[in-house]
């Protein structure tokens, strides 16, 4: 799909140093090059936003623009004052960009969790309209996310909240509880145990990286050709649900890992606090975009590419 708007947008991830982050802006046509930003202190964190965000201004004119929130380091396992945290610095963000927002007509895109929003929800799958039901605070805390975007920026600009399922590729960070798929290659690679905290059996719907970026992208398209088609196009604020549309259990998670890497996968059984907060079948029905070829990753191909990353941060680790 092709959209002259959106190329022409210039593109701000907030949060390209992650995983989806990065996805997401390597399929910007025109990113915008932000300055350092720091996390650790709030208000330096938001200085830090506020002068790019008047650089990004400066680049933007009076054209079209697209800011992407894809910050944050929580994970289900965070505590409510980590994902308080976060929620302020959006919080304080949006503000920003809704007393000075660029001229241009913008799209603001949040990077949100499927898996969050309704890990206390029954009957899956889940899809765009199904009603949230979050158990821990990091899925209160992105609930609270998506529910400010909406508020804060409603009438300025389009607003997207992009639910996504989990999110697996090369380059994942592994010093935080999460990234089942990285944790599985990188413990079939060293032949180091891998702790599994919940039952096999349990169910995700896992989406390959760049395959979420291309959705991610393709509604922020839709978006922008929206706002091309008049200057008066009521702002809308709009759910997209993206994943992969398939369920994989842990077991099979398991046996692919074993598969494609030609290497037993060493599991120990465990338990961790976070494991009360985990659903036992998180899937979901995504948002497909009309007439939009996008890309669909199989599972071997995808969890083989992270093993293959891993081997070769290893093997430079050893040439280091």
């Amino acid at each position: 799909m092709t959209d002259v708007a959106n190329e022409n947008a210039l593109t701000w991830t907030i949060g390209a140093g992650g995983l989806i982050g990065s996805g997401i802006n390597r399929r910007a046509a025109t990113a915008f090059d932000a300055s350092a930003i720091l996390w650790a202190d709030n208000e330096a964190t938001l200085r830090a936003l506020a002068l790019n965000l008047t650089n990004f201004k400066a680049q933007v004119a009076s054209g079209p623009w697209t800011i992407i929130w894809a910050a944050g380091a929580a994970t289900v396992a965070s505590s409510e004052t980590e994902t308080a945290q976060e929620t302020l610095v959006l919080m304080g963000f949006l503000e920003l960009l809704k007393s000075a927002p660029p001229q241009g007509a913008g799209v603001f895109f949040l990077v949100s969790s499927a898996g969050g929003v309704f890990a206390g929800a029954s009957d899956p799958p889940f899809g765009e309209t199904s009603e949230p039901n979050p158990i821990s605070p990091y899925g209160f805390a992105k609930l609270a996310n998506e529910q400010l975007a909406q508020r804060i920026l409603g009438d300025s600009c389009q607003v997207i909240i992009g639910r996504f399922s989990n999110i697996y590729g090369p380059g994942q960070k592994l010093d935080k509880l999460q990234g089942l798929i990285s944790r599985l290659a990188l413990s079939a690679v060293t032949k180091e145990p891998i702790n599994i905290f919940v039952p096999l059996s349990t169910v995700r719907d896992y989406i390959y990286v760049d395959d979420a970026a291309a959705f991610a992208h393709a509604w922020i398209n839709t978006a922008h050709a929206r706002n091309a088609t008049s200057s008066n196009t009521p702002k809308t604020s709009t759910v997209k649900l993206i994943a992969a549309g398939q369920g994989t259990s842990i077991g099979q998670l398991i046996r692919i890992t074993q598969d494609v890497s030609h290497r037993k996968v060493p599991i120990a059984m465990g338990s961790h606090p976070s494991s009360t907060v985990q659903a036992a079948d998180l899937r979901f029905i995504p948002s497909n975009p009309k007439d939009v070829d996008l890309p669909v990753t199989s599972m071997p191909v995808g969890v083989k590419h992270v093993v293959d990353s891993i081997l070769r941060q290893l093997q430079q680790s050893e040439v280091k």
